[in-house]
C-alpha cells in the first residue's frame, strides 16, 4: 500500500496554492478548488497491484481497508491508502462521514511525560471534519474521541461525540467502552458523524465479541444556517489534546461515501 502526504504537509500545500494567512483558520468557499486533484494533481494515486482484501475479514472483502499509523512522537496519522479515494482526506466537500474502524490494543497508551498533567484524560481524535467555512477542526468540526483509561478496573477505552464549537470542546459522556480483549479480537465498528442544521449527529453500530453496540448522540453546532455541503478538511486518525504519542499507533479503517 502506498502513504499519501500527512494532513499538516497537505495543509501547508494549500495554503501555499491559494493563501491561508498567518493562522490559516478559515478561507474563502468561492476560492476552493473543484477537488483534491485539482488542488494538487501530484497528490492522485492509484492502488498498488499487492492491495488485497483482508484475509481475516472476508466478510468485507468488499472494503477496502486501509492502516492508519501515528508514530511515537506525533499528533496525525500518516495513512497507507489501500483504494484511490477512500479514507477521504484533506479539503473535500461532504456533509459527513461513514466508515468502519478497527482499533486494536495499540490504542492502550499510557503517558509517562504528559506535557501536562491530566493529558492522560485528553480526547484523541479518529476521523472527522471541520466545519463553518474553518480548516482547523480544533475551531468548529465534528469528530468522535478515544481515550484509553488505565486508572479503570479494569483499564477501558472509551469513545466519546465530540465537536468543537468556536474553540469550545464539546463531548458526552462516554458512548461506548472497549476492554483489552475487545481490542484483541480486531472487530470493526462503523461509525457516522454528520451535519445537519443546528446539530451534529454520532452513531456506532456494529458488535464486538458477543456484544452488540448501537448508540446515538448529538452535539450543537456553531453554524445551523451554514450549507452541510460545503468545503471542510477531512481529518485522520489524532492523537491529542497536548501530548503527542507515547507509543506508535494503529488502526484499519474502510469508508463508504456518506449518505444521509
Amino acid at each position: 500500500m502506498r502513504a499519501r502526504l500527512t494532513q499538516s504537509a497537505s495543509l501547508s500545500l494549500f495554503c501555499g496554492l491559494v493563501g491561508c494567512g498567518a493562522a490559516a483558520p478559515s478561507f474563502d468557499l468561492a476560492d476552493a478548488p473543484e477537488s483534491d486533484a485539482a488542488m494538487a494533481p501530484d497528490l492522485a494515486r492509484q492502488p498498488d497491484s499487492t492491495d488485497t482484501p483482508d484475509a481475516a475479514h472476508p466478510a468485507d472483502a468488499a472494503l477496502a481497508w486501509s492502516m492508519y499509523t501515528i508514530d511515537v512522537g506525533s499528533h496525525v496519522a500518516r495513512t497507507d491508502f489501500a483504494s484511490t479515494d477512500r479514507p477521504i482526506e484533506f479539503l473535500t466537500a461532504i456533509a459527513g462521514r461513514d466508515y468502519e474502524l478497527r482499533l486494536n490494543p495499540s490504542a492502550a497508551y499510557v503517558l509517562t511525560s504528559p506535557t501536562e498533567p491530566n493529558d492522560q484524560l485528553d480526547w484523541n481524535k479518529l476521523p472527522g471534519f471541520s466545519d463553518c467555512a474553518t480548516l482547523d477542526l480544533a475551531t468548529n468540526g465534528a469528530m468522535f474521541g478515544w481515550r484509553w483509561r488505565p486508572d479503570r478496573t479494569p483499564p477501558v477505552l472509551e469513545l466519546s461525540a465530540y465537536a468543537n464549537n468556536d474553540d469550545q470542546h464539546l463531548s458526552t459522556a462516554p458512548l461506548v467502552s472497549l476492554d483489552l480483549a475487545d481490542l484483541m479480537s480486531d472487530e470493526p465498528l462503523r461509525y457516522r458523524v454528520w451535519a445537519d442544521g443546528p446539530v451534529y449527529h454520532f452513531s456506532v453500530h456494529g458488535q464486538v465479541r458477543t456484544r452488540a453496540i448501537d448508540v446515538d448522540a448529538s452535539l450543537p453546532r456553531q453554524c445551523p444556517t451554514f450549507d452541510i455541503h460545503a468545503w471542510k478538511w477531512a481529518s485522520s486518525l489524532y492523537f491529542g489534546g497536548t501530548s503527542t504519542a507515547p507509543s506508535q499507533v494503529t488502526a484499519h479503517v474502510a469508508e463508504r461515501a456518506f449518505v444521509p
